[in-house]
């Protein structure tokens, strides 16, 4: 059991710089792409993709700047996912893992008594 959980410690901690590693959307708008977002796509609300995608529209207008931005975005999204595909791969991450079976003790017989004297 100790060794399971152990095993179980290393591999999250492996995975977290990628899980740690994945740069917020909202970054990309309000920093590299901002000039753009305001210009191109003042009109979409934030949420549901809309602003990626009205970005999408207007590639060929962007900034090399917004797009290094939407490329390092894409590059740790893509990370993130790979990581979350890979841990649910792993065994110690399966559905036995996460719902292991009852532990059950016998149970502790009477403790004998004594002869009498």
């Amino acid at each position: 059991m100790v060794k399971t959980t152990m095993i179980a410690t290393i591999v999250i901690l492996l995975a977290l710089p990628a899980w740690a590693a994945t740069i917020p959307f909202h970054s990309v708008r309000e920093g590299p792409c901002k000039a753009e977002v305001e210009r191109y796509c003042e009109h979409e609300k934030p949420g549901g993709g809309r602003i990626q995608a009205c970005l999408r529209e207007h590639v060929n207008d962007l900034s090399k700047l917004c797009v290094k931005g939407l490329r390092a975005y894409r590059n740790s999204l893509n990370l993130h996912l790979k990581s979350r595909r890979h841990a649910r791969r792993d065994p110690l991450f399966s559905n036995a893992a996460r719902h292991p079976a009852p532990v059950t003790t016998p149970p502790v017989s009477a403790p004998a008594t004594a002869p009498a004297n």
